[in-house]
């Protein structure tokens, strides 16, 4: 198939479609284009246009990618959600992508350290606790409690005949097989809070969560009423000749073990604070270096410049071209 072109034709032609006016693969019949004129055809086939050279010629999939990165904003926007300082790095903005790339790093570290760090503490712990502290000795201690400052409680009776002769194991698998956890809640709702300092008496705050939960790993080094059920709690009042049935409300009573499993506890959840707050870190990066890429490339591509001018005088110069 033979295809005539005349001039006009053919430098629209060139306009519109570059690549093929830079192919140097058209074979023409005159020796330069000085030498046409408006009655001059070209006569060439397809084969011509397309040759096997050209069709050997791909654009590299990288390159595309980093051209889309660099002029087109939602590209440089996932570019940097997904890495952040990648789509900076790829427009040459080297300093904001390194400041990016090491927030990324040290957030990430901080977040899965502390986030180990928190974990295993929190296992020890609950290890700690499961040896030290019992649901039977804290049960006693209740019934025992009432019997020291002669309080009345409907479901005491109950509770008494469930432990009586039993000793603490400091075993959870044997001492909690030996407590009615609903019944020893009963009895919570109906205990008034008596203090050394004599503080108008009001019921416990809290009942004793199920075991192995959360909040009952919490509560049971948190507040006083649970201090009791530690093991050294009765031997930590026999050396200091003190009373073990009155509670003091700044913890001048409880035994060591308390505070330890105290300071286990606080340390594991600031842990967890600490790698919690490094993941929103880690999160907040990706947006803010996301949404700087996105409005870099619209600024750029509407044209926006700034720099300095060659003006005395002057010393900023913002240009918008339409």
């Amino acid at each position: 198939m033979t295809v005539k072109i005349h001039i006009p034709l053919l430098f629209l032609f060139l306009m519109v479609y570059p690549a093929i006016s830079s192919a140097q693969q058209i074979h023409t019949p005159v020796s330069s284009l000085t030498e046409l004129n408006d009655n001059t055809e070209l006569h060439f086939s397809r084969s011509d246009l397309i040759t096997p050279v050209m069709l050997r010629e791909e654009i590299p999939a990288s390159s595309a990618v980093l051209r889309a990165v660099r002029n087109k904003a939602g590209f440089a926007f996932a570019g940097s959600a997904i890495l952040p300082g990648a789509s900076q790095a790829v427009h040459g903005n080297w300093l904001r992508a390194g400041i990016y790339f090491a927030v990324e790093a040290a957030a990430l570290y901080g977040h899965l350290e502390y986030k180990i760090r928190a974990v295993r503490g929190e296992r020890n712990y609950e290890r700690f606790a499961d040896q030290n502290w019992s649901v039977v000795q804290y049960a006693g201690w209740i019934v025992d409690y009432h019997d020291y400052h002669d309080i009345s409680n409907p479901y005491l009776d109950d509770l008494a005949a469930t432990i009586n002769g039993r000793e603490p194991a400091f075993d959870t698998s044997v001492d909690w097989q030996a407590v009615d956890i609903e019944l020893l809640r009963q009895v919570e709702r109906n205990t008034p809070y008596i203090t050394t300092d004599d503080l108008a008496a009001q019921n416990f705050s809290h009942v004793l969560p199920a075991y192995g939960s959360q909040q009952y790993y919490e509560l049971i080094s948190k507040y006083y009423q649970y201090a009791s059920g530690w093991n050294d709690y009765y031997g930590h009042h026999d050396e200091l000749g003190t009373d073990p049935f009155l509670i003091d409300r700044f913890g001048g009573k409880v035994s060591p073990f308390f505070w330890d499993g105290s300071r286990m506890s606080e340390t594991f959840n600031d842990q967890f604070r600490f790698s919690n707050n490094m993941l929103s870190l880690l999160i907040l990066n990706h947006f803010i270096s996301a949404f700087d890429a996105y409005f870099t490339v619209r600024l750029q591509n509407r044209g926006w410049e700034a720099g300095a001018t060659g003006t005395p005088g002057s010393q900023f110069r913002l240009t918008y071209r339409f």
